[in-house]
């Protein structure tokens, strides 16, 4: 009887390439594979980590997801001046924000620039961090310095990360103490699901937000500083010689579309949050998780279409123009002396033949249209005896408060007023304290604010608390930031 050793050879031979074979297809997947293969949140997933792997930078490499972030989808449409939700979905679950964390690096930045603790013109050193920062930059030479102007104009445009970390830097001492104050900050304005580690929105699993914070984010910088806003519109800035152009396409492809950012990473999909303006009605829109920034686009244009749609049927408020803050340093133009910010809101021909009959007035082009010039700058309309409810009181729409933290623990609510009351100017010495509560993304929040304050006492009060190291926002009580509000 012959052994069959041929056969037995043949046989271990295939057992060894199936166990290889196993061996292949049970091996984990790169984390940043899996992160970048999910298209959309519910939807199968799609296995693309070859065609991905020529993306993902070596760093990239060891990208481990945050667990709290479920998917990477999400959008809300708001109404700027009622604060009415026109639009949703999964806007309070949390995702990564990419680079519309630069939003808040430029609120800080104006906050900045308003106190005194910026100029414009200032010179800040290039640091090696803001050297080594990885693209988008702006580009910056070593050894060298880089003025608050141009770099706040390329996070607008070019959406630099280099500029983020200067800005950081050059008001915090380090990117690190700056995105504490970003976070604290955030909740300040409400933005109570918010976490920010970075001043540029490089990825970083920590930091993460939801497109509901994002919008009340968009609104405080319309609301605080919309004579800074127009810088939003710019769609290119000149520096050393380069064109550093603005990533928004939407700016010049949406009627009425005035800024604010766009952001992108891996993780995060193509972010956008935008603001616009129509028959004298303004939404805010985010949108989060695109696929792709056209596809991105396609889906924030049909989204506010449908948001105007909905505003116009349902009879919504007029656009209220914010005024210029007593505390404005700058305006606009200063930011860009090469822009023309008159015509980044109408044609100048059609402002000058503003009273003429419809008729006679030049053709309004889609980049210009349903823009609303900004308000000159008037005295408050708010008396200084305005009166504010008691404490425990529902405070009344259109009064003045100081919002001095959002806090977990209404102790903490108390005694962060405890300290604010003591550093107050003489000018806001009526101030009443209160703690109110908030609900926000299932959880509860006590708010310590300063009210019986007019425009003008809340504005110079906090300018003064901020000089003492006391963070705060001079706030109108609106339906944005008191819901219920009487």
């Amino acid at each position: 009887m012959t052994f069959p050793f041929r056969r037995i050879a043949v046989s271990l031979s295939w057992l060894a390439v199936g166990v290889v074979f196993v061996g292949v297809t049970v091996a984990p997947a790169p984390a940043d594979a899996q992160t970048t293969s999910v298209k959309r949140a519910g939807s199968p997933v799609k296995a693309k980590a070859r065609s991905k792997a020529k993306r993902v930078t070596p760093a990239a490499s060891s990208w481990v997801p945050n667990p709290a972030v479920s998917g990477r989808d999400a959008y809300l449409i708001v109404d700027a001046q009622s604060g009415r939700e026109l639009a949703s979905d999964r806007p309070d679950e949390l995702r990564y924000p990419a680079s519309l964390t630069k939003m808040m690096t430029i609120y800080l930045t104006f906050s900045a620039l308003d106190s005194g603790r910026l100029s414009l013109g200032d010179s800040l050193p290039v640091s090696v961090n803001a050297l080594n920062a990885p693209p988008t930059k702006m580009g910056m030479t070593p050894g060298g310095t880089v003025n608050v102007r141009d770099a706040v104009m390329a996070l607008v445009t070019r959406s630099a990360n280099d500029a983020a970390v200067l800005l950081a830097e050059g008001m915090a001492g380090s990117e690190e103490a700056f995105a504490r104050a970003m976070t604290q900050k955030a909740r300040q304005l409400g933005m109570t699901s918010t976490v920010f580690r970075n001043a540029s929105g490089l990825p970083n699993r920590e930091q993460v937000t939801t497109a509901r914070d994002l919008s009340q984010l968009a609104n405080a910088l319309l609301r605080d500083y919309p004579h800074y806003y127009a810088i939003f519109s710019v769609q290119s800035y000149a520096y050393r010689g380069r064109t550093l152009a603005n990533h928004n396409r939407m700016l010049g492809s949406y009627d009425g579309a005035d800024g604010l950012k766009t952001g992108y990473t891996n993780a995060s999909g193509f972010n956008l949050v935008m603001s616009a303006v129509r028959d004298n009605r303004r939404l805010i829109g985010v949108v989060m998780g695109g696929d792709s920034a056209a596809q991105r686009d396609r889906q924030m244009a049909a989204l506010m279409d449908r948001g105007f749609s909905i505003a116009q049927s349902m009879q919504l408020s007029a656009w209220t123009a914010q005024r210029k803050p007593p505390s404005a340093r700058y305006t606009a133009a200063q930011f860009d002396p090469g822009a023309s910010f008159a015509e980044a809101y109408r044609p100048p021909a059609a402002v000058a033949k503003a009273d003429a009959p419809s008729s006679q007035r030049p053709p309004v082009t889609p980049k210009y249209a349903g823009f609303v010039a900004p308000a000159p700058a008037t005295p408050a309309t708010v008396p200084a005896t305005a009166a504010v409810p008691a404490p425990n009181d529902t405070p009344a729409l259109g009064s003045w408060v100081i919002q001095v933290g959002s806090f977990n623990d209404p102790q903490a609510a108390q005694l962060a007023l405890a300290r604010a009351t003591s550093q107050l100017p003489a000018s806001a010495k009526s101030a009443a304290a209160m703690v109110d509560e908030v609900q926000m993304a299932n959880r509860t929040f006590h708010r310590a604010r300063l009210g019986n304050l007019s425009q003008d006492q809340a504005v110079d009060g906090c300018k003064q608390l901020e000089k003492k190291k006391i963070y705060c926002s001079a706030l109108q009580i609106t339906a944005w930031n008191t819901p219920g509000a009487r």
